[in-house]
């Protein structure tokens, strides 16, 4: 019978169940999206029933679909991170829709924090600047907002996670309320040398320890999986999506680079077992922690709009009508025209961690076309992958290569062009499901069938991308750009 491993990837946009063999090579998958619920102009919410739900129909649909009879060994899970749930542990109940990762409506407590302290106050024990994005604001909103869930922290019911703890405490026979560090480590709450949740924080934003998981090891033993198809199979790994992807491109070495690029783009570089603070608006987070070993720790840029660029310029302005299209115009213009466009539609994350930054269109002319604004679309995300890996340069990781994943890596101009705007060495792999496959594997490492070095062999190159073109001055046009986006001001 043949032994296969799998994973839970519970994305922004979707879930998706992935089979796979101890390669990390896809044998079976099913994948369903769920709703974007957006009730005000910044927020964004997820159903934490509807994402449950989805999660085990993919599950039972990918049991369906394998061919043969197979034993699913262990499974690792993976999700948006950031993403912040609470539920009643009682009835299971969530008290309100979970509040996503790049929701904005934590602005006005962030600016009472930066009206207090500087933006990298937090930053020497959690790695992260005050910003919307993480976890801790998400929850005090929670709390200031909904009188039940107040009411039910102080009787003891409430318990709050990540999705991949909603997800682990949903699916197990023990109902375990765990989550690994790599989540923990972008919630804003959990002090990166301790690997714990640090009292001084907790008091500082008002959430009970009660009502936090338990921190644990990236493969870690998270549990047992309580549905039919694969009753009793054991949850071997838990990690944040982004560190999936890295595991799945073995980012093992110091140096070692990747870039997701989705509806965002996350990029991620491996530091070691040393915790850098960088100067230049990077994060420090967890990469992974192996159980009963020191934890590897990691530089991250996170770009702020990727796909939803695309997807603005696509189907609000009617720019083009598909990807080819799009593409074209990197071979019906030599250059831009001199038009570049900062994509802040909720400000811009690194390396400025401004969120009153505001998506800027600059440097048009009667000479522009249509194709020069598609290129400046294209050029705007390789535009913003440099201003990530110019300040992890400059914070000291020499970079050599990228690693590159995510729906946007499938299209080849736009590889090329970053290729040639960063200067970097662009690595496509045969796995372009990296993120599942990360999940699986390390699932695979947690029950000692796999070690570091198999998952570096398994790592196969589909394309490399080279640069052929300097970008210099077109940079410092850039950079001029995104100085626009950052000074202009809404009169209130």
């Amino acid at each position: 019978m043949q032994s296969v491993i799998g994973s839970i990837d519970s994305s922004t946009t979707g879930t998706r169940f992935t089979i796979c063999n101890l390669n990390g090579e896809q044998l079976s998958y099913h994948y369903i999206t769920h709703k974007q619920i957006t009730p005000h102009q910044g927020w964004l919410e997820h159903d934490p029933i509807e994402i449950l739900n989805n999660t085990i129909e993919c599950i039972k649909q990918a049991h369906k679909k394998m061919n043969g009879v197979h034993k699913l060994v262990t499974i690792g899970v993976t999700n948006q991170r950031e993403t912040v749930v609470a539920w009643n542990k009682n009835t299971a109940i969530p008290y309100m829709n979970a509040i996503v990762w790049s929701d904005t409506r934590t602005h006005d407590i962030c600016q009472e924090y930066l009206n207090k302290y500087p933006k990298n106050y937090f930053q020497q024990k959690t790695g992260l600047p005050i910003n919307t994005y993480f976890s801790s604001y998400k929850l005090q909103w929670m709390i200031q907002n909904n009188q039940t869930l107040k009411d039910d922290i102080n009787q003891g019911n409430v318990l709050f996670g990540t999705i991949d703890c909603w997800l682990v405490w949903n699916l197990t026979r023990e109902q375990n309320h765990l989550t690994d560090v790599t989540n923990a480590s972008r919630t804003n709450l959990m002090n990166l040398h301790t690997l714990q949740w640090d009292d001084e924080l907790l008091n500082q934003f008002n959430i009970s320890k009660g009502c936090l998981p338990q921190i644990k090891a990236s493969n870690s033993n998270f549990g047992t999986l309580k549905i039919d198809e694969y009753e009793g199979v054991p949850i071997n790994c838990v990690l944040g999506d982004q560190q999936a992807a890295a595991i799945g491109h073995a980012l093992f070495h110091e140096g070692d680079c990747k870039n997701t690029q989705g509806s965002g783009l996350f990029i991620m570089a491996n530091i070691g077992q040393e915790i850098k603070i960088s100067e230049y608006g990077l994060l420090t987070t967890v990469l992974y922690q192996k159980e009963n070993e020191k934890p590897i720790y990691a530089f991250e840029g996170a770009v702020e709009s990727g796909g939803q660029l695309f997807n603005w310029a696509k189907d609000k302005l009617q720019w083009f009508d598909n990807w080819e299209q799009l593409s074209q115009s990197t071979i019906n213009t030599e250059d831009n025209g001199g038009v570049y466009i900062v994509p802040a539609f909720s400000g811009l994350f690194t390396p400025f961690w401004n969120f009153d930054a505001t998506g800027t269109i600059i440097g048009l002319s009667y000479y522009t076309t249509k194709d020069h604004l598609r290129r400046a679309i294209l050029e705007s995300v390789c535009y913003r992958t440099k201003d990530v890996i110019k300040a992890m340069e400059l914070s000291g990781i020499k970079i050599n290569k990228i690693h590159v994943d995510g729906g946007l890596t499938k299209n080849k101009e736009l590889m090329q062009l970053q290729a040639d705007i960063t200067q970097k060495k662009l690595v496509y792999p045969e796995i372009i499901e990296s993120t599942a496959s990360g999940a699986a594997m390390f699932a695979g490492v947690g029950l000692k069938l796999l070690t570091e070095q198999q998952i570096i062999q398994n790592m196969k190159v589909q394309q490399i991308y080279e640069g052929k073109k300097s970008y210099d001055k077109q940079y410092k046009q850039w950079e001029l750009a995104v100085n626009c986006a950052l000074q202009f001001k809404k009169i209130e």
